[in-house]
């Protein structure tokens, strides 16, 4: 053992490569018509899903993000900074 522990892998959800959890930005559902919000916090309950910072932009309401989310999402919610459009 090397004393780091252990660091979860997630893959990207647009371009599917595996990173490091922390090098990733994580999307999660949230309000009463369940839309797809950056997580900056990571505190949001529920399923997640990741995506590459270099990735966020060409996010696009698939079936791929559908899955994800167990087809619980109904679209992707419109926030100020790095957009998820």
């Amino acid at each position: 053992m090397d004393g780091k522990g252990h660091v979860p892998i997630r893959s990207c959800l647009v371009c599917g490569v595996k990173s490091p959890k922390y090098q990733l930005r994580r999307l999660a559902l949230d309000g009463p018509e369940p839309l797809i919000v950056a997580d900056g916090r990571q505190r949001l309950g529920g399923r997640g899903a990741y995506v590459c910072p270099e990735c966020l932009p060409r996010l696009t309401f698939s079936k791929r993000v559908q899955r994800a989310f167990r087809g619980r999402a109904r679209g992707l919610a419109q926030q100020p900074g790095p957009s998820i459009s």
